[in-house]
């Protein structure tokens, strides 16, 4: 295969949040009434491409865009900045007139441009992104505060981003005013290690291995020198990928990455690269006075640089030392000094390790490092290398003791070996990889335990469950996940409390308990309202979207879907993924094909590289191949198929996986034998609806084959199977289809809820417990904050089954649900003690 790379990935995976926050200001702003947002970052945060997503935002919702980028040079030049933003954005003859000095007033313009934005934002509304805002020049600095403070009553969005480092100046003066005035705050951090291996994914193309996760890792999240490492290496073979998986040949970084760190670097001054030439001999952790021992300065003299440079986010404090926050920036400095300075340097360094005290073997590895060329017979290298100073006949000895430590534990520290474990397996989840889901899940517990870290422990442990469901290990995983969520043990994850609840609802609807996975999915919705997290909620309102379908709700289903676009704009590619496909379910059930397919578009785009929808909804794999094949697109369905394969192949002892993909090559070929295959391996898992679907597949097949009989016994499995989990939905579709064969099946009691046709008392029964008892509560005159009381629910839950028994019973209001209970419920007798009675009711009417 090629090693190919593209530019940038398509999203911005790790600033979903802020990219969220931008959308709501564009459409606060949109109405009328500007705002201002400053977004901070270190260099290589992705400041630059947030701006450019902005932009791209703002012009699709109609607004007008001005965007321009300040430079070094401008703090010498008035007006450079803004001059050359509008001369850039505006219209020559527009420009010439805003521009022209007709007064000694330096700020005269400014009164110009605010008539001009005047005149144009009452055809659309704009946005106007700067991006290095604290670079411009003093009077564009002044020009900008008067122009944003004047423009706030018009539908005016002012984006701003500036570097982490805060050198003195009036552009920083501005900007800081500007804060205090109200302006809203955004700081970039690095990217998660979620982030980073699905950055590496898209970018690669292909699943990375363990030793290309190992390398981003050294890169701590900076979203600019993980784009470097991966192209660069890509592109000078260090990479390769075979057979879907990113390989890595070699480890040292390219030259060419090399040129892009010190770019990364040029925003710093002079004396701050002067320090870290120098203090990259000193190796990863240094202090404070060692650095000014090898400058030849007093340590007081370093402090504001220091300060620079930790600002910036180059250095970072670790108590008494100070290191590199990327280890890869410290080596490029070092690999770039020369010979003769970086001998000068280490010297000088061990002379200032003696004099501060520092261990013997430190200040012998720099004095041999000093020694170079005095045929001493060493093999000096790098201070970043494992073998620093191996006598050429020690490598052999050295090698074999690399082999015999192969299985030591690890020696890293703590946060490298979580910020590791994470990575790898974050990538088994994206490879539809089970079994070493579940390894990392436990060896992240056992880092976890090991350290006393009770927060990551509870991450982690949700981590096993959602691997242990994957595996068809549904027993392990409602052990882990049937323990109280105690909120006290998340105050430093907060979002674990609604992953939570959604995550042991996936589990409960992968078992075919539709009720209680919705109730759960209701408490993941509300906590995310509460924490203020609404993108989190997404996956949540994908479950209640799917349940609903299954239930035959789909007035409620479309709801949910509104509620979950909304949210969407901040939401992880895995929930925007799950909402596609539970979406495009919802056109399927109102027989809105094309609709359906056109909703697929995101997720059939990532297959077979991304299997991660069918590592999380096996059967899915078969729904996607039937959506691209009743639009004649097999080409959609084969990749559809083949990624299937690809998670069973990976997962020979997991019966879903292996069922899943026999149930999707069987839709395609419309494989009788395939079908029969996957009937067999989900009756031997724990997926009921799975198995319930593939029945219904082989049925059809049966009956095309010419097997009537057959595909009627199917049937009837797949409804009998359908009914007792509650998917009215599908139990529906199923009846249709024996219809269609000149087969009725009489309904009694509570089965009638199959056929809406027949009568008031088939919705009644349709109401699950659950329901039944909020209702005959409400029936009774409660609110709904006295039902949750009685019940031991929440307000939230109570409204929702109120919501489902409305839609339910179509009903409008309390008086005629009312009536419906009166009608269908058998009145208790006065003292009977029921404890739900209805004899209140019955004394109120």
């Amino acid at each position: 295969m090629g090693n190919d790379v593209k530019s940038t990935a398509p999203a911005f995976p790790g600033r979903e949040i802020i990219l969220y926050e931008i959308r709501q200001a564009l459409g606060r702003t949109a109405p009328g009434g500007g705002s201002c947002l400053v977004v901070e970052g270190a260099a290589g945060t992705g400041k630059s491409e947030l701006l450019r997503l902005a932009g791209m935002h703002g012009e699709a919702s109609g607004f007008g865009l001005v965007a321009g980028t300040a430079v070094p040079l401008d703090t010498g030049a008035p007006f450079s900045t803004l001059r050359r933003v509008l001369r850039e954005n505006l219209p020559a003859r527009d420009y010439a007139l805003l521009t022209d000095r007709q007064t000694f007033d330096p700020l005269a313009p400014v009164d110009r441009i605010v008539e001009y934005l005047r005149r144009t934002t009452r055809l659309r509304p704009l946005l106007v992104a700067l991006d290095d805002a604290h670079l411009v020049d003093d009077l564009t600095a002044d020009a900008l505060r008067n122009l944003i403070d004047a423009s706030a009553s018009l539908p005016v969005l002012w984006i701003l981003a500036r570097g982490a480092s805060r050198t003195p100046g009036h552009a920083q003066e501005t900007i800081d005013w500007l804060i205090r005035e109200g302006a809203a705050r955004h700081r970039l951090e690095s990217l998660s290690p979620e982030a980073v291996a699905e950055i590496t994914a898209e970018l690669l193309g292909a699943c990375p291995d363990d030793d290309v996760l190992a390398l981003v890792a050294r890169v701590n999240g900076n979203p600019f020198l993980l784009n470097e490492l991966l192209v660069t290496s890509l592109s000078d073979g260090r990479i390769c990928v075979q057979d879907g998986v990113a390989v890595l040949l070699d480890a040292e970084p390219a030259p060419a990455f090399r040129q892009a760190v010190v770019h990364h670097l040029r925003g710093l001054s002079h004396e701050c690269l002067r320090i870290l030439d120098a203090v990259a001999v000193l190796g990863p952790r240094f202090s404070i006075h060692e650095a000014a021992g090898l400058l030849g300065r007093n340590p007081v003299e370093l402090l504001p640089l220091i300060g620079e440079l930790i600002a910036a986010s180059v250095l970072e404090d670790e108590g008494p030392c100070l290191s590199f926050r990327h280890p890869l920036v410290r080596e490029t400095l070092y690999d770039r000094l020369s010979e003769p300075t970086r001998t000068a340097l280490h010297r000088e360094a061990a002379a200032t390790l003696w004099r501060e005290g520092r261990s013997a073997p430190t200040f012998l590895e720099h004095l041999m490092l000093g020694r170079r060329g005095d045929g001493d017979g060493l093999t000096p290298a790098a201070p970043h290398q494992e073998a620093r100073f191996v006598p050429p006949a020690g490598q052999v000895a050295l090698a074999a003791r690399r082999t015999a430590s192969s299985t030591a534990p690890p020696s890293a520290p703590y946060a490298e070996l979580m910020y590791r474990t994470t990575l790898r397996y974050s990538a088994a989840q994206v490879q539809g990889l089970h079994g070493q889901m579940v390894a990392h899940a436990r060896a992240a517990l056992r880092i976890a335990r090991d350290h006393g870290d009770r927060t990551n422990r509870a991450h982690h442990q949700l981590w096993l469950a959602i691997a242990l469901t994957a595996s068809d290990e549904f027993d392990q995983a409602g052990e882990i996940l049937a323990e109280r969520c105690d909120p006290s043990d998340h105050v430093a994850l907060p979002w674990v409390r609604p992953m939570w609840h959604y995550h042991r609802a996936q589990l409960k609807l992968a078992a075919g308990r539709l009720d209680d996975a919705d109730e759960d999915a209701v408490e993941a919705v509300r906590i995310c309202e509460r924490l203020a997290a609404p993108s989190l909620a997404v996956g949540p309102l994908a479950l209640r979207i799917r349940v609903a379908v299954h239930r035959n709700e789909l007035t409620e289903a479309n709801r949910h879907v509104d509620h979950a676009s909304r949210l969407s704009a901040a939401a992880s590619g895995a929930a925007l993924e799950e909402l596609s496909w539970v979406t495009a379910l919802l056109h399927s059930a109102e027989n809105d094909r094309q609709s359906a397919l056109d909703t697929l578009s995101r997720v059939y785009s990532g297959v077979p590289k991304r299997p991660l929808l069918l590592t999380r909804e096996p059967h899915a794999g078969a729904c996607l191949v039937r959506t691209a094949m009743s639009a004649g697109d097999s080409e959609r369905a084969t990749a559809v198929a083949e990624a299937a394969r690809l998670v069973a192949t990976r997962n020979p002892t997991v019966n879903s996986a292996v069922a899943a993909a026999a149930h999707a090559e069987g839709v395609l070929c419309n494989d009788v034998d395939r079908l029969r295959t996957a009937v067999s391996a989900y009756r031997s898992g724990p997926r009921p609806l799975s198995l319930a679907a593939a029945t219904e597949d082989l049925a059809l097949a049966e009956n095309d084959a010419g097997a009537r009989s057959t595909a009627i016994g199917l049937l009837d499995e797949a409804l009998a199977r359908y009914k007792n989990h509650g998917a009215r939905g599908d139990a529906l579709r199923v009846r249709k289809t024996l219809r269609s064969l000149a087969v009725r099946r009489r309904t009694r009691g509570r089965d009638r809820d199959l056929d809406p046709v027949e009568g008031p008392r088939a919705r009644w029964d349709q109401l699950t417990p659950s329901e039944l008892r909020v209702v005959r509560l409400v029936a009774q005159g409660l609110t709904n904050r006295e039902v949750a009381e009685k019940l031991f629910l929440s307000p939230h839950t109570v409204d929702s089954h109120l919501r489902h028994s409305f839609t339910k019973l179509g009903v409008t209001s309390r008086v005629e649900l009312t009536r419906q209970v009166l009608t269908h419920e058998k009145i208790p007798p006065a003292g009977s003690g029921r404890a739900d009675g209805l004899r209140g009711v019955h004394e109120n009417t």
